[in-house]
């Protein structure tokens, strides 16, 4: 999970809620709390690789995770209020809405090509910009897009425990045409803040159990290898992963709604 989580920019919590809530029969706030808590030290290791490799975009990075961990901060405040089976259910449609989006504008060609007539990068055009030059590409990308962006994506990371990469990392791609590697890379940057704030919140709750022990070395463990991996692949691989990511764990939480 710490492998592939790293490749996609999930950070792994994307598949560590699933199988805690199917396989393990976890109440989903507690898996939440975990996954969370478990996420902070890996992305750590994983982001000073990425870093080696001057891949991680700091600096949008922290820009895109202020309003971010806002909505973490709330979203974490309303799994003690909103229903598991709900959560689940958001959890299943939205994973698998963002997998037809990427594969509806997949091109293996050319990312920067899907840079011009996007909805969102016309969005993005609003307000102060953001330019970036890197030996891995350039980009431009909207401040005022950036912010009203990370709060949703926040308020889900914080709902559901699973970091915020899985919908940071596609909406990198494919909103403001920013390479792959770099969106990945900052992703997983990103969700170091993200777990810490979200985490908090789920510890005061009392919803944090030892589960997070193991969780955490597996997940080091699992980040190490997924860094030496990924330099090793091309980009359009990286967006196969994530693709492909999103859906098995779309499917898979909807069958757990509908067998219980």
């Amino acid at each position: 999970m710490g492998t592939i989580g790293v490749i996609a920019g999930f950070g792994g919590g994307v598949f560590i809620v699933p199988v805690l809530i199917i396989i393990f029969e976890i109440p989903i706030e507690e898996a939440v709390a975990n996954s969370l808590v478990a996420l902070f030290l890996p992305s750590i290791v994983a982001t000073y690789r990425n870093s080696r490799q001057k891949e991680v975009n700091f600096k949008l990075g922290l820009l895109f995770e202020i309003p971010t961990a806002i909505g973490a901060f709330i979203g974490a405040n309303l799994t003690a209020i909103l229903p598991s089976h709900l959560l689940q259910i958001v959890f299943g449609f939205l994973a698998f809405f963002m997998g037809l989006l990427m594969i509806r504008d997949y091109r293996k060609q050319d990312f920067q090509s899907k840079k011009e007539g996007k909805w969102i990068k016309r969005f993005s055009t609003i307000g102060p910009q953001m330019n970036s030059h890197t030996g891995k590409g350039s980009y431009t990308v909207g401040i005022f897009a950036l912010v009203i962006a990370g709060l949703f994506i926040g308020v889900i990371a914080g709902m559901l425990g699973i970091g915020c990469g899985w919908i940071t990392t596609p909406l990198m791609i494919l909103g403001f045409a920013i390479p792959p590697r770099i969106a990945t890379a900052t992703a997983t940057f990103m969700i170091i803040i993200t777990s810490a704030v979200g985490g908090m919140i789920h510890v005061l709750y009392g919803h944090l159990s030892l589960l997070f022990i193991p969780l955490t070395l597996g997940l080091i463990f699992g980040s190490e290898i997924g860094c030496r991996i990924r330099t090793r692949i091309r980009s359009e691989h990286i967006s196969s992963i994530v693709i492909v990511s999103l859906f098995i764990i779309s499917f898979v939480m909807i069958e757990s709604i509908l067998i219980t």
